[in-house]
């Protein structure tokens, strides 16, 4: 491990305080946990330039309920990949802690980015919106569809939303209400932050529930290469990944997240995504590697559809 035993000693502590005031709430506790869907990995955890964090799983997993809801809090564990100056591979130990809820129902995709924010947000980010901010100034709204957020972020929404703890965003995603990058990981700060969810989707209008399809409400991810913000396509949004971590996700089983070290090392070797041929094509195996800036064999045809393809009579992929 590259933590000192004193910073191990130390994070046991600390788990193990929070285990007991968890428990002491009546809500439940996972050291460990597989990573959350890749969805939500991609809203809270994408990485500073395109998707170069692969998430390896949960930590310090806490299941409850407010109200008449259920939620989950975790701390989400990955490796942001890099290189050496000389090329070697590496991963670098990133992590956020969130709260999220499921929803009802679907709704359209719709991030709203905290200004107040402390942590470093390595979230997905999606085109501006127009007003670009909250009536109070706090939230910097994006997502696709306009209507929703002028529908949704009324002054009785916004005042329960900037009831918030600062943090790195809220997002309506994939099925879920999520807020990350939580300065505090606590069961104070859980328990508020799950009671706002909760009051939040009370606040919903009741014409927006159910109104979009799986592509506006947010199911799939973007390819790993594509620019976040502005430049995003719906349309490009794809039913599953298409890398595999160049490596990261064959060195730290879920298992370990808690212990997980603040970076490994990778032989060249390993750090490869390897790919079964798509339907039709040539048997065999397609290679993608990342050396440095560069990636190579990314525009190799991996049979993967996108979520518009999905939606039309005929099949369309990308990537």
């Amino acid at each position: 491990m590259i933590f000192g035993k004193r910073k191990r000693e130390e994070a046991a502590q600390r788990r193990a305080t929070l285990r007991h005031d968890v428990t002491s709430q009546g809500w439940s506790w996972n050291d460990a946990q597989p990573p959350c869907p890749f969805e939500l990995a991609e809203a809270s955890m994408r990485g500073e330039h395109g998707f170069d964090i692969w998430p390896v799983g949960l930590s310090e997993v806490i299941d409850g309920s407010v109200e008449k809801r259920a939620f989950r809090a975790a701390r989400l564990i990955g490796y942001r990949y890099s290189t050496t100056n000389g090329g070697l591979p590496y991963g670098d130990r990133r992590e956020t802690a969130g709260v999220w809820l499921e929803l009802p129902a679907s709704l359209p995709e719709l991030r709203m980015v905290d200004t107040l924010a402390t942590e470093k947000d390595l979230g997905l980010a999606l085109p501006p919106l127009e007003p670009s901010r909250t009536a109070d100034g706090r939230w910097q709204v994006e997502g696709f569809v306009p209507a929703f957020a002028t529908d949704l972020l009324q002054p009785a929404f916004v005042e329960i939303l900037s009831s918030l703890p600062p943090l790195s965003a809220v997002v309506i995603r994939a099925g879920v209400i999520l807020a990350y990058g939580l300065r505090d990981y606590d069961v104070p700060t859980i328990r508020a932050v799950a009671h706002t969810l909760d009051a939040l989707l009370d606040r919903v209008p009741a014409s927006s529930w159910g109104r979009a399809d799986a592509l506006v409400a947010g199911v799939g991810v973007f390819p790993n290469h594509d620019a976040d913000g502005p430049r995003l396509v719906l349309d490009r949004r794809l039913v599953h990944p298409d890398w595999k971590g160049y490596g990261l996700g064959n060195k730290i089983p879920w298992q370990e997240a808690p212990d997980a070290p603040s970076n490994v090392l990778m032989k060249r070797s390993e750090a490869i995504d390897r790919w079964e041929a798509p339907s039709g094509a040539r048997p065999g195996l397609n290679v993608s590697a990342h050396v440095g800036s560069a990636s190579l064999g990314t525009a190799t045809p991996r049979g993967i559809p996108t979520v518009a393809s999905t939606l039309l009579s005929g099949p369309r992929h990308d990537s």
